[in-house]
Formats: C-alpha cells, sequence, structure tokens
C-alpha cells in the first residue's frame, strides 16, 4: 500500500515564519495552497522562497499562488539545494509516488486581486482538472464547504465556487481537495464518498492555526 503524509498550510500571508508553522517531524510533501505574500511584491516573494529553502524535512514541497500573490509566476519542477523537490502549479499537474497533484490558484472575483474569474469563465477553468486527480488543490473553496464568510454588508455568505463544487463532485478520484482563502473557514470535512476538503488557512485574526495533517493512501 503507498502512504504520502502530507502537511497542509494556506494563507499565510508573509508569516511562514512564525513558530506555529515550522515542523522538524518528517513528511513526505508540504502543501501551501497560495496567498504565501500579503501584497505580492518582489521582497515578500523572495522571503517566502528563502523559506522554502530551509524546509527540509519535506520530500517534495508543492504550492500555488492566490489573490493577494500578484502577478506571480515561477518554474513548475525545481531541484533544491537540501534535495527537496519544488513544485509550483498553475491549472497543470505534477505526480510523486503514483499520485497526481493538480493546482490552481483561480478564484471567484471579489474587488482586484490578482487570479479571479467572473462566472461566464468559471466552467472553462474548472474543466481542466484531469479526471485521474487525487489530489486538487485550489486557492478558493468549492460552494458550501467551509467557505462561510461575511459579505461587505456583514452578513454570512457562502463565498465559494458553485462551478468548482460541481467538477469536485463530478472526479471520483478526488481523495483530498485542498484549499483557503476563506481565513474564516479553516478546518476539516470528510464526505460520504470519502472525499476529504482541508480549508488549510492560517490564520484567521490573531490566531495562527497549526498545519493540518493528512496521509493519502492507495
Amino acid at each position: 500500500m503507498a502512504t504520502l503524509k502530507i502537511l497542509l498550510l494556506s494563507d499565510t500571508h508573509g508569516y511562514h515564519h512564525h513558530p506555529r508553522f515550522q515542523t522538524t517531524r518528517p513528511y513526505d510533501v508540504l502543501i501551501h495552497a497560495g496567498d504565501f505574500t500579503n501584497t505580492g511584491n518582489q521582497t515578500e516573494v523572495d522571503d517566502f522562497l528563502e523559506w522554502i529553502e530551509q524546509q527540509n524535512h519535506f520530500k517534495d514541497i508543492i504550492y500555488i499562488a492566490g489573490n493577494h500573490d500578484i502577478g506571480y509566476t515561477s518554474r513548475a519542477v525545481t531541484e533544491l539545494e537540501n534535495g527537496t523537490r519544488l513544485h509550483y502549479l498553475h491549472n497543470d499537474s505534477t505526480c510523486i509516488d503514483g499520485f497526481n497533484f493538480y493546482g490552481s490558484p483561480y478564484t471567484p472575483r471579489f474587488f482586484d486581486w490578482a487570479f479571479m474569474y467572473d462566472p461566464h469563465e468559471a466552467n472553462a477553468i474548472w474543466s481542466k482538472i484531469p479526471h485521474d486527480t487525487d489530489v486538487l488543490i485550489s486557492h478558493g473553496p468549492p460552494h458550501g464547504i467551509m467557505d462561510e464568510c461575511a459579505d461587505l454588508s456583514g452578513n454570512p455568505t457562502n463565498a465559494g465556487c458553485p462551478v468548482l463544487l460541481n467538477y469536485v463532485e463530478r472526479t471520483p478520484s478526488i481523495k483530498l481537495h485542498v484549499f483557503g482563502h476563506i481565513h474564516e473557514g479553516h478546518g476539516v470535512a470528510t464526505h460520504a464518498n470519502g472525499r476529504v476538503s482541508v480549508n488549510a488557512a492560517s490564520i484567521c485574526g490573531s490566531d495562527r492555526h497549526q498545519p493540518i495533517e493528512f496521509e493519502l493512501t492507495r
């Protein structure tokens, strides 16, 4: 039986050095689901990439951008000096030990941040999810799954994408769906078909959440 030990983070917004986000335990994969910066400036990007270079407890690191990571682009796969392989996913996939990971930074439009789409564009974005995906990494959540927050009037609303939900539910190979974006939704949900959804948002107000652990098995 193949097993990957995975550690999940998202929405660290420049606080990736916080003690709660550090580990000395060995894992196979670290996943960061976007918003690793606050404003996307080069100083913040460089600091995050330097932090990644220090993460020698992981065999592979996978990350995507989020709406705060304005204009970010990077190399798809890099061999780090510490031997860790670094995978940046932007609407594409990588395979680790036979498990397929697909990542996308896109979220429904809210003001004028990065990697956002209007409703008529959602199908073109989420139809790209491969049918054999084991782990889906999207910056934003699907509609109704750990996506509740306050709207501009202070009323509760579900901010996740219904089209993303549709594609997740019609891709039965997905064992784990990792996202963030809605900080208030931090947590884990297990669905009737065995799929696990994780809102890995690491920051909510003054709270700093521990990274979430997950074991992926086949």
